[in-house]
């Protein structure tokens, strides 16, 4: 994506950010909650467990890679998840080509990082599926709301098998390989992952998505909302996943409404949790997108490619 689409597409997100936080002004029973005095506090405390989780998004790709036999530095792993998240933000259906933006970043220390690269996306989504089925049997939204209802009972434990065989069944993903046209199984050959999610990708994918849940936490009790973990689990998975349903640039407006629904079936009415959700926003979606940005412009200017463009300027 140019800088220009970039520029445009931030303008008319800003409009439509500053056209809702208007229409929820003007609400009669509006209400900024109740902000801690520790708050800030609470909010650098979020944004540095979103970085974290980048990190450690980075670290289970750099596992990926190691395991087909290739060799990439944890920061570029690190630079490598900004990329892929900043293009997951700022294209529509972008979660599709963040695993060649993942791979694209570490292009100049190893050929084996297409297999890994799809295979962390897939971990990140089968732990996404996890959360969101086990949140949602744990901590049910309250009866009587619209949300709550019999089919989310019965949706909730499918949500939950397909987390688990997504999650355990990726170590497969290199016998499927022998089905494809024999040109892609020679591409494919060398970078996909034959290798079933142990400890070590188990604990990268879970601290990814606890530190991205406390995140969210940390700026709801920043606003003085009061919500257990297991609801903060549900609402942060079930609304990443709606999120992540094509047609929006990382979910813009899809996980904002995902999130304010879930909350409310949690008992904490939209017209509350409206500010706090546009805070968690901003550290969970533009910070990552202008980091991804940065870390894209930076890799692409050390790149070969830059280098010729540069030797034919001259």
């Amino acid at each position: 994506m140019s800088p220009k689409r970039v520029i445009a597409f931030a303008a008319v997100a800003l409009v439509v950010y500053g056209g809702v936080a208007v229409w929820v002004l003007n609400q009669p029973d509006f209400e900024i909650p109740e902000i801690r005095g520790t708050a800030w506090i609470y909010l650098v405390l979020a944004l540095v467990a979103y970085l974290g989780a980048m990190w450690f998004y980075g670290l289970l790709f750099r596992e990926s890679v190691h395991r087909s036999g290739g060799e990439v530095k944890a920061w570029s792993a690190f630079k490598a998840a900004l990329v892929g998240a900043g293009v997951a933000r700022l294209i529509p259906a972008g979660g599709a080509i963040t695993p060649v933006a993942l791979a694209w970043a570490v292009r100049g220390e190893t050929e084996r990082a297409a297999g890994p690269a799809l295979r962390t996306v897939m971990l990140n989504y089968a732990g996404l599926l996890i959360m969101a089925g086990g949140g949602l049997l744990v901590a049910r939204p309250r009866e009587g709301t619209q949300v709550a209802s019999v089919s989310l009972v019965i949706v909730a434990p499918i949500v939950l098998i397909v987390g688990l065989v997504l999650m355990f069944g990726s170590g497969k993903l290199a016998s499927l390989n022998k089905y494809l046209p024999r040109f892609v199984r020679n591409r494919l050959a060398s970078s996909v992952v034959n290798h079933a999610p142990g400890l070590e990708s188990q604990a990268y994918v879970w601290a990814r998505l606890a530190l991205e849940g406390v995140t969210l936490w940390l700026v709801l009790e920043a606003f003085s909302l009061d919500i257990n973990g297991f609801q903060v689990m549900a609402s942060f998975a079930v609304s990443s996943l709606a999120g992540g349903l094509p047609g929006t640039p990382g979910g813009l407006g899809v996980t904002e409404v995902g999130l304010a629904l879930i909350l409310a079936a949690y008992g904490i009415p939209g017209t509350r949790t409206a500010v706090p959700i546009i805070v968690f926003r901003v550290i969970s979606y533009w910070v990552p997108a202008a980091l991804g940005f940065l870390a894209g412009g930076t890799t692409f200017l050390k790149s070969k490619e830059a280098e010729e463009a540069a030797e034919v300027s001259r």
